[in-house]
């Protein structure tokens, strides 16, 4: 038996205990149950279908392997591999999986032995990148969990921008060196006061860290290519106009999906419309940089500097010129981290179960770019 501990919100850990078995983990939890008002309407339906569902996650610790305990109703099948896959996804009506799991292996085997009686393919992740790399039943409905962990990671994007405006890497390098640069750091301090900060996507994430920088007394634009201005959002730009946006920011924050109309968005004549000495800070997908532009964009000083939680290469590798690039802070794809946003994966999950059983359409629907 394996053990694993997440913790609270206040850092204190709380235990669940995990097994492995043939084909997958079973799990014994003894956290406070909470249910989404949706639960309860949808247990008896479920009870009568035996809905089968399979669950292929990250690893033993991934926090989702608790809907098999909080949805006894539904029949569930753990799976550790791409064989499990083929063994159990024939008679599923339901897969719950991870974007990082995907491989050609793994498409290979959902696409050869799932039926149509596979109707959902549930994500819980907000990207999907790695299961549209590697193909997915065309039939199938695929949602994804956008808005799961958006406290966290407009947490972290606020937290780089803070750190590149208040020149937080200098002040680093000083304390290691043992130097007092009063005057030369405060001459180079920015503020987000008065700032105008553009968000590339106004999703779940991009609203959020919208929301928080104007708590800052920030000016907040965006590029969408569907919503529109309001709330803390003064103006939205179409796509199209992204070069006349990125020329009114003192900072850009990229919270847009990954799929190929935003492959290299930030290139080298969108980084060269940028205003000169603005901040570029990256939390959705690293293939929307180019890198290479960006560091040269850096090296000359146009920049004054950008903070990546994601990069186009993943572990970035020690050779990269990011690391030696100036002013860049590089975060190792973390900015998810610190809850393991369950509470809401789980009502999240119980919102479309009651819909998938009903009829009704899902939210949080992925667009396939083949299916468009």
């Amino acid at each position: 038996m394996m053990r694993s501990e997440s913790t609270s919100a206040l850092g204190q850990p709380s235990e669940t205990k995990l097994t492995f078995g043939a084909r997958g983990w079973a799990m014994i939890g003894s956290r406070q149950r909470i249910d989404p008002p949706e639960l309860g309407a949808v247990r008896g339906k479920c009870k009568e279908t035996r809905m089968k569902v399979v669950l292929y996650p990250f690893g033993a610790d991934e926090p989702t392997l608790q809907l098999v305990r909080d949805f006894p109703q539904l029949q569930w099948a753990l799976a550790a591999s791409p064989g499990d896959i083929v063994h159990e996804i024939g008679d599923a009506s339901i897969l719950v999986t991870s974007n990082r799991v995907c491989s050609p292996a793994y498409g290979e085997a959902l696409r050869r032995y799932a039926r149509r009686s596979l109707g959902w393919i549930h994500f819980t992740s907000a990207g999907i990148d790695g299961g549209l790399a590697m193909g997915l039943p065309d039939w199938v409905t695929v949602t994804n969990s956008t808005g799961v962990k958006a406290a966290m990671v407009s947490e972290h994007a606020l937290t780089l921008l803070l750190a590149l405006v208040r020149r937080v890497p200098d002040m680093q390098a000083n304390q290691r060196a043992r130097r007092w640069r009063r005057e030369e750091t405060n001459a180079k301090l920015g503020t987000l006061e008065g700032a105008t900060v553009c968000i590339i996507g106004l999703g779940s994430i991009g609203r959020e860290v919208a929301r928080k920088a104007r708590a800052f007394d920030a000016r907040v634009i965006a590029v969408s290519r569907a919503a529109t201005a309001g709330n803390d959002v003064e103006e939205v730009f179409a796509r199209e106009r992204i070069g006349e946006a990125l020329a009114l920011a003192d900072a850009v924050v990229i919270c847009t999906s990954s799929e190929a109309t935003s492959f290299h968005l930030i290139g080298a004549v969108a980084l060269a419309a940028m205003k000169p000495g603005a901040i570029l800070v990256n939390v959705a997908r690293g293939n929307i940089v180019d890198g290479a532009a960006l560091v040269a964009a850096l090296t000359a000083g146009r920049l004054a500097g950008a903070a990546l939680d994601v990069t186009e290469v993943e572990p970035l590798p020690p050779e990269s010129p990011l690391w030696d690039a100036p002013n860049v802070i590089i975060s190792p794809h973390i900015a998810g981290g610190g809850s393991t946003g369950y509470p809401q994966q789980k009502a999240l999950f119980a919102r479309n179960l009651a819909r998938y059983v009903a009829g009704e359409p899902l939210v949080n629907v992925c667009r396939i770019p083949a299916r468009a």
